[in-house]
């Protein structure tokens, strides 16, 4: 799920299928396309390998936050000022990014970014599940009857 400015885009990308499903419940509208052979078992483009985001918070400034626990899981967490985002995600003002990975694996449980983007306020949350079976239905979404198809 993706969310700025008011309005929630979830994006649905069944692992071993070709399609990427994005459903706006606030519009009630909804598309299916089928993904490109090179983007078939990958996240899409407009998201980075969770290893990248890595390397990039890691290379800036940071402060440490020290320790904490998320979902259960003991984790150590960093933040920067004006996070390092691909120039295709836009630019933030004021932006703060929060990085927490297992301390175990050091694998990361969660990002959190924020700041202003044209006045409004955007806030990206991206949550890491690692060795977690995934109920297949879960890239299955329920399109409720009333939803129209967002024409391509």
């Amino acid at each position: 799920d993706i969310g700025g400015g008011g309005t929630v885009v979830s994006w649905y990308v069944p692992p071993e299928q070709d399609t990427l499903t994005m459903v706006i419940p606030a519009q009630k509208m909804w598309s299916r396309t089928p993904l490109p052979p090179e983007q078939r078992g990958k996240m899409p483009d407009e998201y980075e390998d969770p290893a990248e985001f890595v390397r990039r918070f890691l290379a800036r400034p940071y402060k440490e936050l020290g320790r904490s626990v998320i979902d259960g899981i003991e984790v150590e967490g960093i933040e920067v000022t004006n996070p390092p985002l691909k120039e295709s995600d836009g630019k933030l003002e004021n932006s703060v990014g929060r990085m927490w990975v297992e301390v175990k694996t050091e694998l990361p449980v969660r990002i959190e970014i924020e700041g202003t983007a044209d006045t409004a306020t955007v806030q990206w949350l991206m949550d890491f599940r690692w060795a977690e079976a995934v109920d297949p239905k879960v890239f299955d979404p329920n399109i409720p009857s009333d939803y129209t198809p967002l024409t391509q």
